[in-house]
């Protein structure tokens, strides 16, 4: 008999835990989109141009080669380290939201501590990952300037971390706002949203590529064997390994 009301017991608290989850998910990510767009209202109100300057969305959808090419905020300033960060917990933001709805549509968990067993949890996963792809980008800077130099590449060329950081900037902003507009009207993650989220990405990864190989092949200072070699190894290996290592 005590087996069985313990039985009873855990299947009440498992059912419990289930149902609530959707409302626990619903909740963090209501938490984290209000402080991110807080973020983006307080940016544009104190820093407006800089804020112009970032979130320059002809930018996504020019292929023409501007002559400030890659932007005129220097790497290691305050204000790109500032709106850096945003872009980082705006990407946590929205890996989050793909990552509840996958578990909430599908029951798939790829990575299991990314799913939050309560509130607290859930904000401290999003700074983790925060600090996590602020490190990542640094990382890509570093390794995006070493292999400029094994390549030879005029400063120009390397500049191009900054022109793709611009181009995430705005499609990151995108997916947050769209995000939290879903999240806000919806009481769970609908299956758009995700497949929205996933195909999205992938279309601008690959688009992303092509914007900068077409910038960079108007410089008419190397062949586009060598730009699309130089790209390969900036952009295709790093993106490779992220996946392997997620998975």
């Amino acid at each position: 008999n005590r087996k069985y009301i313990s039985g009873l017991l855990l299947d009440s608290n498992m059912s419990v835990l289930i149902e609530s989850s959707p409302v626990l998910f619903r909740d963090i990510a209501i938490a984290i989109s209000a402080l991110l767009l807080a973020a983006y209202a307080v940016s544009r109100m104190a820093f407006p141009k800089m804020f112009a300057t970032v979130y320059d969305f002809s930018k996504l959808l020019n292929f023409k080669l501007k002559n400030e090419f890659g932007s005129n905020i220097r790497l290691l300033s305050t204000e790109s380290l500032y709106f850096s960060i945003i872009l980082s917990a705006s990407t946590s933001f929205v890996v989050i939201v793909l990552f509840f709805g996958l578990h909430q549509v599908e029951g798939f968990v790829l990575v299991p501590w990314l799913i939050p067993e309560s509130f607290g949890m859930g904000i401290l996963i999003w700074l983790v990952m925060t600090a996590t792809f602020q490190l990542f980008f640094l990382i890509k800077y570093l390794f995006i300037w070493l292999i400029g130099s094994l390549f030879n590449l005029s400063p120009s060329i390397s500049r191009h971390f900054q022109e793709i950081q611009s181009l995430n900037n705005c499609y990151v902003m995108a997916m947050t706002v769209l995000c939290a507009l879903v999240v806000y009207s919806n009481y769970s993650f609908p299956v758009l949203l995700i497949n929205t989220i996933l195909v999205g990405t992938v279309i601008y990864l690959l688009y992303r590529l092509l914007n900068i190989y077409v910038k960079l092949e108007q410089l008419k200072l190397y062949s586009k064997l060598y730009i699309f070699s130089y790209l390969c190894s900036t952009e295709i290996v790093p993106a490779i390994v992220g996946i392997k290592l997620l998975l």
